[in-house]
């Protein structure tokens, strides 16, 4: 499986509102977990997770092992109003790993929302290979917003800090 291929596994992903797949072969493995949509988009349907299936079945006649996800229960309905442009900047993570917002776990956080910082300040720590990755703060402003929990997993350029006022 290449690179192409599980571009076009996320793709059907998307499209079909499945959150989490496995396949398998003797030499092969990959699982891809995305998190749930809350609440569709208007005019957007979600497509049976047989059509991931289908999308499987033309890289080849490889035998598959999959995971069939529970049909997303209907959203409640969601009153539209315009998206306002966001303000700030975005801190995105440096590299995949688990984020913690303090040193250590009896330590208070580095940065709470409203907190003042300089550029180089510390927002936070990822942790990757048990390796601990300060990321800091490219600007002097504002915590606007924190966009991520303590202890949870992120990914390469996921968006942890809105810093605004610079």
């Amino acid at each position: 499986m290449n690179v192409s291929d599980i571009r076009k596994l996320m793709e059907t992903m998307a499209q079909t509102g499945l959150t989490d797949f496995e396949w398998s072969t003797e030499s092969e493995k990959i699982r891809l977990e995305r998190k749930p949509v809350l609440a569709p988009i208007a005019g957007e349907s979600h497509a049976d997770p047989a059509l991931l299936l289908q999308a499987l079945s033309q890289l080849g006649s490889l035998p598959l092992a999959t995971h069939q996800a529970a049909p997303a229960a209907p959203a409640a309905e969601v009153e539209e109003v315009a998206p306002a442009e966001p303000v700030g900047q975005l801190v995105t993570s440096p590299v995949v790993g688990i984020y913690y917002a303090a040193p250590s776990p009896d330590s208070d956080p580095f940065v709470k929302v409203g907190s003042s910082v300089e550029k180089g300040v510390p927002l936070c720590i990822i942790e990757a290979m048990k390796l601990m990755n300060e990321v800091t703060s490219p600007w002097s402003g504002v915590v606007l917003d924190i966009l991520v929990e303590n202890g949870q997993r992120v990914e390469y350029g996921q968006p942890l800090f809105r810093i605004g006022g610079m």
